[in-house]
């Protein structure tokens, strides 16, 4: 992990030797405190409301209400707890939807261990991560769109431009204030002010908007 800092999470999974199985693997890295794990997205739900999380490690598959619309639920209340998606299951309408409930990450549960805890790594210090499949399919469908004629809050200014682009590019807050020689603190009130004036709930929808209107540099 970049940074010392605590991160707690909530796992919200059905399939118990799964959810065990994870809860090892979040428990070899030093920097995860608590690790609470939850059966169905309703009591998941439940416990955001009564305790905060760094992180929340959803399936999709759920009982009753799913993941994505847990998400949707979660993020339509302000949240700011991001989320990472782990799922069996890959396709262009899941990845479409998983994209515009505006989760942080998404990942294949076939992953490696070690993509793991880097996708945890790079959500908690600010970015975001969807595997490289899920990637792919991802940047299609952005790329389908037609650019966004949605209006915005105000015109983004020359510097949160530059953040944006670098947000194109996985970085987290930590990593661009290196880049710019700026503080942290800084990087997160510019990244503020973007989910303001582009209507964004989170750093996947800064990528999106950056994608649909041209302001996104790919390295």
């Amino acid at each position: 992990m970049t940074e010392t800092k605590t991160i707690d999470i909530l796992l919200i999974d059905d399939h118990v030797m799964f959810a065990d199985g994870l809860q090892s693997i979040l428990k070899s890295n030093a920097n995860v405190g608590t690790l609470t794990s939850a059966a169905s997205a309703e009591e998941g739900y439940e416990l955001l409301a009564q305790q905060p999380f760094s992180l929340v490690i959803t399936d999709i598959g759920l009982p009753e209400m799913n993941g994505i619309e847990l998400i949707k639920k979660v993020k339509a209340r302000n949240r700011t707890v991001p989320f990472l998606v782990l799922s069996m299951h890959i396709g262009r309408e899941l990845v479409k939807e998983i994209m515009y409930a505006e989760a942080e990450g998404y990942l294949l549960k076939k992953a490696s261990k070690a993509e793991l805890l880097n996708a945890v790594d790079r959500i908690v210090n600010g970015g975001t991560y969807y595997g490289s499949e899920i990637s792919s399919i991802m940047m299609d469908l952005i790329n389908d769109k037609k650019p966004n004629k949605l209006k915005t809050k105000g015109e983004l200014t020359a510097r949160e431009r530059e953040i944006l682009q670098l947000i194109c590019r996985e970085l987290s807050s930590k990593q661009i204030a290196s880049e710019l020689n700026i503080g942290v603190c800084t990087v997160e009130t510019h990244r503020r002010s973007m989910f303001q004036k582009t209507n964004s709930k989170s750093v996947i929808g800064l990528i999106r908007y950056a994608v649909e209107n041209n302001l996104a540099i790919w390295e």
